[in-house]
């Protein structure tokens, strides 16, 4: 098979690209479910009154409970997951210093089957060969470590809602992108897989931006979608290049 290489034009109209994480390099669900269990599993089997707690609507609960008290916490989901665990155990008759430790523990647990993820097909020598032509960058909300996943070499930059203290379609990650790149907005494309989050977000502040479908979702409420689709990695050289 002949290997398509982009080659840079001095009039290209998109100079920059960028791309969520969960849903759009790798499928989530599997991967947080699992990273959740294990992670409750362990908890559980240290302290047995855990059980009625965990994997229930209490815990569930206690998510909102502190993003209420204190919202930005919604930006910092590393911290505010150990702090559902730690608040919780302390709630049922954990001492404290020995629940700090613990959440500690458990995070560490989630976080590591976290990042066990398993790519969509051709994502990685398809950003290999972006990356030869554009920048590239990370926005996600989420707390993925491009990092510890071994692919930060593909990218110039990474953004996320902790670093920032906002989450997307909120623009300051977007923004921030635009200081990044020095580029004006309708020269960057972002890719992703949420209609508001990444779609509309990027819209909002002037980015291109491209639906990565590989789920095959519906976009909500019936509505048309007015920005490229793409189901298949395979195709998304082209979309940008289209532009």
């Amino acid at each position: 098979m002949t290997k398509v290489i982009l080659m840079p034009r001095n009039n290209m109209t998109i100079k920059a690209v960028t791309f969520d994480l969960d849903d759009t390099l790798w499928p989530l669900y599997d991967v947080i479910m699992n990273s959740h269990k294990l992670s409750n599993d362990w908890l559980i089997n240290k302290h047995p009154q855990m059980k009625e707690i965990l994997f229930s609507s209490k815990e569930r609960e206690m998510w909102q409970r502190l993003i209420k008290a204190e919202p930005s916490l919604a930006n910092r989901l590393s911290e505010l997951r150990k702090k559902v665990i730690e608040t919780l155990l302390v709630e049922n008759g954990v001492e404290i210093s020995s629940a700090s430790m613990d959440s500690d523990k458990a995070f560490k647990i989630f976080l590591d089957e976290r990042h066990k993820v398993t790519y969509f097909e051709n994502v990685l020598e398809v950003l290999a060969r972006l990356k030869e032509v554009y920048q590239l960058g990370v926005l996600t909300n989420g707390n993925a470590s491009i990092e510890t996943l071994g692919i930060d070499h593909l990218f110039d930059f990474y953004l996320n809602a902790e670093m920032v203290n906002d989450s997307k379609p909120g623009a300051k990650m977007f923004e921030e992108a635009i200081s990044i790149t020095n580029l004006k907005p309708n020269e960057i494309c972002h890719v992703g897989d949420h209609p508001v989050n990444d779609v509309e977000g990027a819209l909002n502040v002037g980015f291109k931006a491209i639906w990565l479908n590989a789920l095959d979702n519906s976009w909500p409420d019936e509505q048309e979608c007015h920005v490229p689709e793409v189901k298949n990695w395979k195709d998304l050289e082209a979309t940008i290049a289209a532009f």
